[in-house]
């Protein structure tokens, strides 16, 4: 079970399923929220100082916070001679409006076992490298395999050399990124535009 910390919408407070949360933050300028693990991590959240407030100034000539939205996902096709086809796909929003789209297939060789959260993974990369292109310093993401998240913040030991390489890469990046779980095949319309992406992205369509 997930608690949602919305510390700055249009209600404040701890909420228990995502589509309570989504509620008071979506469309709300400078919404601040987070999810978390158990209700005293999402109450230490919500007493915590502003993450916005000490670089206010600063950010007036960049985005503002949480007004950038990107949703990933990543699918997998095992074949009939055993390989597998796998892809990536990524959707960003400003302010609710679609304003970028990608997918893929070029998955790296050596990422091939980890599945289709290979997929996932290169989508956070790939939307990390287009925010980047853009002058982008700040964005949420959407996203359902918890180790995303866990490996970026160091939650959970990156292993294996591909997530080694990933967790460098978000934390190296000189972004700030704000990780909301989302829970899969959910009926969120976003989520499951991206999974569509990312079918298409294996299939080469």
């Amino acid at each position: 079970m997930k608690f949602y910390a919305v510390r700055r919408g249009r209600t404040t407070g701890i909420f228990e399923n995502w589509d309570a949360c989504r509620a008071q933050v979506h469309h709300f300028p400078g919404a601040e929220y987070k999810a978390f693990p158990n209700r005293e991590e999402a109450e230490a959240f919500l007493s915590s100082r502003s993450i916005s407030q000490p670089t206010k100034k600063k950010r007036a000539t960049t985005s503002s916070p949480f007004t950038i939205e990107i949703w990933v996902d990543g699918s997998c096709f095992p074949q009939g001679d055993g390989s597998l086809r796998l892809g990536w796909g990524l959707l960003v929003k400003k302010n609710g409006v679609e304003i970028h789209r990608d997918k893929g297939s070029d998955i790296p060789i050596s990422a091939i076992n980890h599945r289709n959260v290979s997929g996932e993974i290169l989508a956070i990369l790939k939307a990390i490298q287009w925010c980047q292109s853009q002058g982008i310093k700040e964005m949420t993401i959407y996203f359902d395999y918890q180790g995303l998240e866990s490996w970026a913040t160091g939650a959970w030991r990156a292993k294996l050399p591909f997530t080694q390489a990933y967790a460098k890469a978000v934390n190296e990046s000189g972004l700030t990124i704000h990780w909301v779980k989302v829970k899969a095949h959910s009926g969120n319309e976003e989520n499951d535009l991206v999974d569509q992406l990312a079918k298409e992205g294996a299939q080469g369509k």
